[in-house]
């Protein structure tokens, strides 16, 4: 069965060991400083052709997790990632690339047409990921403000703890997490507009 792993898995010399549901466990280098828990079966042939969409949405399911120091689990996962990225990019060689300049040019086109548009159906906050409804009849406001809310309880924030919120739109989730949280926020966001608002 971990034959059927990618071959940029095989391939890899990480401090990462991927562990499956019944026990048995595959390497990918020597000394593993993390472990990736599969919990389900069914996501061995998920990870034949990952995606990190894929690999999110299955440790949200709670289908897979994590063992480790974060900040080693962080640096492993991106180097992960670089490398099934690249198989992919081999894979399929007319991949559009990504670079600084591009990407704000992408970012600019979608979120710089005038804040005054987004402000006519976003939240007070102009948050612009779904919200999350706990009682049908609340407002859009309530429930991104519950969206935040969830977010940070979900990370643990407490006071005085660092919170970098990449993408951060106009600002909505850092400023909920600073000042409900007492976290220190640093927001990016490429969109010009956004960060005049925000």
């Amino acid at each position: 069965m971990l034959g059927q792993l990618p071959p940029a898995l095989q391939r890899l010399h990480l401090p990462l060991r991927l562990k499956l549901w019944d026990g048995n466990h595959f390497d990918l280098g020597p000394s593993p400083q993390v472990t990736i828990l599969v919990r389900e079966p069914q996501l061995i042939s998920q990870l034949t052709h990952p995606s990190l969409d894929q690999l999110g949405a299955a440790f949200v399911e709670g289908k897979l997790d994590l063992e480790g120091d974060i900040g080693e689990a962080i640096r492993v996962c991106d180097e992960l990632s670089e490398a099934l990225l690249t198989d992919e990019a081999e894979a399929l060689p007319q991949r559009v690339s990504h670079d600084k300049s591009t990407d704000a040019e992408a970012i600019s086109y979608h979120y710089d047409v005038s804040n005054a548009f987004y402000q006519l159906w976003l939240d007070q906050d102009m948050a612009y990921s779904c919200a999350y409804f706990r009682e049908p009849d609340n407002t859009l406001d309530q429930a991104q403000q519950d969206k935040f809310d969830h977010l940070c309880r979900k990370l643990r924030l407490d006071a005085g703890d660092y919170l970098l919120d990449v993408g951060c739109g106009w600002g909505g989730l850092s400023r909920f997490a600073a000042r409900e949280y007492g976290a220190k926020v640093f927001g990016i966001t490429l969109s010009k507009e956004q960060l005049k608002l925000g």
